[in-house]
């Protein structure tokens, strides 16, 4: 099978250096693409490359880490066609919806979040791609997917872990939210599956045995 690897935000396909080999070793044609550069991204730019980036290859599965992530989800909406997809950690700004917190914990929370993302606008990057992120409604992308989609989820807290303490609370009450909109989505949506991986963010650098293990799983259709 043929495998395409996407890296996050302001990454590289180095990224994919570890698990890469891993993939090749049960036969399977990989490689790994750059994204353009943040500032220039769109979703629909992204599409349009990941499009290009196929040609040549074999209805491939489309993998992706964070932002790349996203992209492989979306490309799941409109490719019925396509084996599988899978998401590792990629999630949209972390404005709500928030667990665990009263009404007015879950403001002061959404105004945390706004104002930290706020205080990054000055770099065009970080500008664009929190428009771009503000924009998507990433819950509707899993209604909507139309071939397999896995989303693995990080459980280790390395973000709150570096956020500002107000930040870092907020973020944590989004992490729990968001995992539980996106268990409710799975009930009722046949293609989406779920899985998590004891780590950071960054599990594909973290724990490329384990991301390779899930990639196999879904290559062998199980």
């Amino acid at each position: 099978m043929d495998i395409l690897l996407l890296h996050g935000g302001g990454r590289t396909s180095e990224d994919w250096s570890q698990v890469a080999p891993l993939l090749e070793a049960n036969d399977h044609r990989v490689a790994a693409v750059d994204m353009r550069p943040l500032a220039e991204f769109t979703w629909e730019d992204a599409l349009d490359d990941l499009t290009t980036d196929a040609t040549g290859f074999d209805n491939p599965a489309i993998v992706g880490h964070s932002l790349g992530g996203i992209v492989a989800a979306l490309w799941a909406t409109r490719h019925p066609e396509c084996p599988f997809t899978i998401n590792f950690d990629g999630h949209t700004n972390p404005t709500g919806p928030f667990a665990g917190l009263s009404p007015e914990e879950e403001l002061a929370a959404g105004e945390a979040m706004r104002a930290f993302l706020e205080e990054g606008s000055g770099d065009p990057a970080t500008a664009r791609i929190v428009e771009q992120l503000g924009s998507l409604d990433l819950f509707e992308v899993y209604r909507s997917v139309r071939c397999p989609l896995l989303v693995v989820s990080s459980t280790r807290p390395d973000f709150e872990e570096m956020l500002p303490p107000d930040v870092g609370a907020a973020f944590a009450a989004y992490r729990r939210g968001f995992g539980d909109q996106l268990a409710a989505i799975a009930e009722t949506t046949d293609l989406l599956t779920l899985a998590e991986l004891p780590t950071g963010h960054d599990m594909h650098l973290e724990a490329p045995e384990e991301v390779a293990r899930l990639i196999l799983h879904m290559a062998n259709g199980n």
